[in-house]
């Protein structure tokens, strides 16, 4: 009998994912990792009394992460149909990077599309072709940063998401005089430790001109001189940024589909 039991983000949890984090074809995007897999639901999935691994199921009720040890991996379309016909998921957004629960669900799915697009860098510096002055945000520009997050992308940070960033030293930016011409993050992954995760916004204003790819290209070096691996990830339509991050030496190396269970 299978069994899906609430719990928080507990040590069994977190020896489960350091697992599946090994067992990756391509790293995993940071913004998946914090914002959603982070604020959903763990359950420890249990089959005849014995853990067998862990799934996590945002508000949504779609299947955001799963995992099943080596010795229980044969069972994952099994669990999978279990979710589904228990109502628990309706949907999940799982990547390519996770074969066996991707596939699993492509086969459940009665419908898929592409979500987002996750890339990783050739690891070779980059020679910069811009005197843009990247540098770090600082505690005072919080509420200026905050601003341009809002008027730019709709992001209404309430909850401490630049705070964050800012004592962790993760969040850069481009001025021209007083004006925010880009804001750009650098976060260095902490559950994937050669990893870094390169973000970027450019204003509105200052987009068309070349300068995602100059400031990543600062990013990439960044990156690389602490013995670190770029990645970075857009959405699928953004034909605009994907061209940018291929400029600034990326390539793709996995996507995020989101699967659909109900007709």
């Amino acid at each position: 009998m299978m069994n899906f039991i609430k719990t928080d983000i507990t040590d069994t949890i977190q020896s489960f994912r350091a697992r599946l984090y090994r067992s990756l074809k391509s790293p995993i995007d940071a913004m998946w990792e914090l914002l959603y897999i982070a604020s959903s639901q763990h359950y420890l999935i249990s089959n005849n009394g014995v853990t067998i691994g862990y799934c996590c199921i945002d508000s949504e009720e779609s299947l955001l992460q799963i995992y099943l040890k080596d010795e229980f991996r044969s069972n994952m379309n099994n669990v999978i149909q279990e979710l589904i016909t228990s109502k628990m998921i309706g949907s999940a957004s799982l990547s390519t990077n996770e074969p066996m629960a991707f596939n699993s669900c492509l086969l459940n799915a009665k419908s898929q599309q592409a979500n987002t697009f996750c890339f990783e860098h050739n690891n070779k510096a980059m020679e910069i072709n811009s005197n843009r002055n990247v540098e770090a945000v600082t505690s005072n520009d919080i509420p200026t940063i905050k601003l341009f997050l809002k008027e730019q992308i709709g992001m209404d940070d309430t909850f401490g998401y630049t705070e964050n960033l800012v004592s962790r030293k993760e969040i850069y930016l481009v001025k021209e005089e007083d004006i925010i011409v880009a804001t750009s993050e650098c976060r260095i992954s902490d559950t994937q430790p050669d990893i870094a995760d390169l973000g970027i916004i450019v204003n509105r204003s200052f987009q068309g001109k070349g300068i995602a790819t100059q400031v990543l290209q600062q990013q990439v070096n960044r990156v690389l001189k602490l013995g670190r691996k770029p990645i970075c990830s857009t959405t699928f339509d953004n034909k605009a940024s994907q061209r940018a991050i291929e400029k600034a030496g990326f390539y793709c190396s996995n996507i995020i589909f989101d699967f659909s269970f109900t007709a």
